[in-house]
Formats: structure tokens, sequence, C-alpha cells
């Protein structure tokens, strides 16, 4: 379970690595954030990346697109047929492509199918989670199978590679850890959160705890929204914010009318300007089961943005949120213990800016985003490099 640091910078002479990332759909979403900060940061003397989309290409897909980046869409509508197989083999050789970054192991049987297109040569794939959220292994049946012909697992984390190893039977000569990063020069520390309310119709004074996370049963919404409840019989006139998007919306909408919540729950849905809502936070909520998260791109942009963050112990989120010192972090499950540090932070400021501006230095020190995309580039090159 390496991890490089640093930068090897490009080797005189020797031309960019074709690099291509394989991915279902780019839509928003934090290892989708990832894959964007990948594309547009890699060092072009070293690398020329490319993405597909087996599916459409998302607003991710769109924007790495308009931004020069070759995105191709649409290879495969459902399945990898025989037809989806020679568009995907048509684009890597277009692309000259060399190595194939999977970017979810679900999608891992393409690798296999790469493998037998014989236009790549190194394979890898990345793993954003633990368990299945029926608890099942993530790489058992045909993904298990898949992984024959991958040369390396990309966790996040160390936890998260730990688990690959004892869990799911993995190598761990063959798992590398790059984690996720953020660049804290596009956050503005203390921000004045004024405009961010204002454009969401709050006032300045109210106290505001928000989550941002797909409505995905893996990230927990109804205890967000039990904790909430209980926050407001607490903190009369708080408001809570839920962005993004998912079919459950309407199931968590009645749940949430049903807790007395209608007036104080705002459903946002998914939003491109997902992170400037989180300015408008006092506390940032990240209340997810543990089976699945693994190191959450939007628990890194809330401490960045200075806000304190409240979060269930699951994945490596204890590398990130320090329990007294960036937020506050609760077991699992438990709505009594959310609802109280939820509303510890909203009814104490001056505790909750102390730990936002601790948090924000923590992730300037330790989740630089110009290091995590080093530590990715070094470790395709060595692989590359090996031959």
């Amino acid at each position: 379970m390496r991890q490089t640091r640093g930068s090897s910078g490009p080797r005189p002479g020797a031309a960019p690595l074709s690099v291509t990332f394989v991915a279902s759909t780019l839509a928003v979403g934090g290892t989708e954030t990832m894959v964007r900060e990948y594309a547009l940061r890699m060092d072009r003397r070293r690398f020329t990346p490319s993405v597909v989309c087996l599916k459409g290409p998302g607003r991710i897909g769109e924007e790495l697109a308009a931004r020069g980046v070759p995105v191709v869409s649409g290879v495969a509508a459902s399945r990898l047929g025989l037809s989806g197989l020679g568009r995907l083999r048509a684009t890597l050789r277009a692309r000259r492509a060399q190595a194939v970054v999977c970017l979810d192991h679900r999608n891992a049987m393409t690798l296999g199918v790469v493998a037998s297109l014989g236009v790549v040569r190194k394979r890898f794939v990345t793993v954003h989670s633990t368990r299945l959220w029926s608890g099942k292994k993530i790489l058992g049946g045909s993904v298990g199978y898949a992984m024959r012909f991958v040369d390396r697992v990309i966790a996040v984390g160390p936890n998260q590679a730990r688990y690959l190893v004892e869990e799911e039977g993995v190598r761990s000569d063959r798992i590398a850890v790059v984690p996720n990063g953020i660049d804290a020069a596009e956050f503005e520390a203390n921000t004045d959160a004024a405009e961010a309310r204002g454009s969401l119709g709050l006032g300045p004074d109210c106290r505001v705890a928000g989550i941002v996370a797909a409505l995905r049963p893996e990230k927990n919404h109804e205890l967000f929204l039990e904790a909430a409840a209980r926050v407001l019989r607490a903190v009369p006139g708080a408001r809570f914010l839920v962005v993004g998007g998912g079919s459950r919306r309407e199931k968590l909408e009645r749940l949430a009318a049903g807790l007395g919540l209608a007036d104080a729950v705002s459903f946002l849905g998914e939003r491109g300007d997902a992170r400037s809502i989180i300015r408008a936070f006092d506390v940032a909520v990240l209340c997810s089961h543990p089976v699945v998260e693994t190191l959450p791109v939007f628990v890194m942009e809330a401490m960045a943005w200075g806000k304190p963050v409240v979060s269930t112990r699951v994945g490596d989120v204890e590398s990130l949120v320090e329990d007294g010192v960036t937020g506050l972090l609760v077991p699992p499950g438990s709505v009594e213990e959310l609802a109280g540090a939820v509303g510890r932070l909203l009814t104490d400021p001056e505790t909750a800016r102390r730990m936002g501006r601790r948090g924000r230095d923590k992730v300037v020190s330790e989740f630089s985003l110009d290091s995590s995309v080093r530590v990715l580039e070094d470790l395709l090159e060595g692989e590359l490099r090996k031959g």
C-alpha cells in the first residue's frame, strides 16, 4: 500500500503518456470532481489525458469537453456489447491510450474487455467504497474475476486500503493510495455567508446546518432529517439544507413533512454551485452509514471554507475530522448524538469558528490537490515506465 510523494517531473526527450479515464458518466459527485481535477491539472509535459463515458457525459463531462479535454460519450448505452466494444476499441486506438483508469470498480469488467483488445499497456481501477450497500463484498463475482486484469487498485485512504486487503483479498503490493485533495486557493476562509444565504432566501442571522450528498441510501439522509427535527426543538428558527439529486427525493420530502420540518428544510437538488452553497452553512454534516463511505470530498470542501464538520465515524473521515479539534465525530446511526453535536455547534458559534479555522489549516497542509495529482501521476508513470 505505497503512497508516493512528490513529482519526478518529465524525463528529457520522453513523449507524454496517454492516459484515458473511463466512467459510466460524470455527473456531479466527489469522485467525479476528482476526475475533473486530474484531467485538468495533469502535467501536459508528462501526460495527455482523455475521458471515455460509457453512457452520457454528465455535467462534469460536458465541462471537461468545454475546457479542451477530449471526451467521448455514449460508447455503451447499457451493457458493453459488440457495438460498444468496437467503439471503445476505436476510441482507445484513436487516443493511442497507454493506460486506462477505470473510475468505478463496478465497471471493472470493462478492464477485462480492454485487456482482450490489446490496445493499452496498463490498467488501473479506483475503488471509492468499502462494502456494497447490501453488505456484500464489492469485489466479488464477476467484478472479482475482472480484477485479474488490473495492474493496480487505487484506494483513497489507508483504512480503505486495509479493508481491501483484509476483507476483499487484494494483495497489498497491488494497492496504491491516492488521497482526494482540495485546492485551498479556490476557497476563501471565513467568507461572509450573507451572499450565499441571500441567494437561498435565508436571513443572515439564522443558524444553518447542511449536507451535500447524492440522495443514495448509504448517505443516510433519514438520519440527518431525524436529527434536524430534534435540533429544531432546541434551536428554534434553525434551517437545514439538503444539496444533492436522486430518485429518493420525494420519499425524503415526505419524511421531512412528517417530522414537522416542511418549513425548516430546503431540498435544493443537484447543483453545479454546490461548493459555493456550503458557504451558507454554519455546520456541515456527514451522516453516512459505515459500509460504503471512504474519504468524502464534501467534507474537505466544507473544511476549506472554514466550516466545522459533524460526521459519523466512517471510512477515512477520521483522517480529516479530528474529534473536538476540527469538528465532532459521532457513532453511525445515533440520532441522539448527531443531533446533540449539531445543536452544540449551532449554539456555540465561537467553538464552531475555532474548529472551522483549524479544519481549514488541516486541509491546506495535509490534503493538497496538487499533491494528490502528483501522487497519481507518479503512480501512472512508474507503472508505464516499467514496461
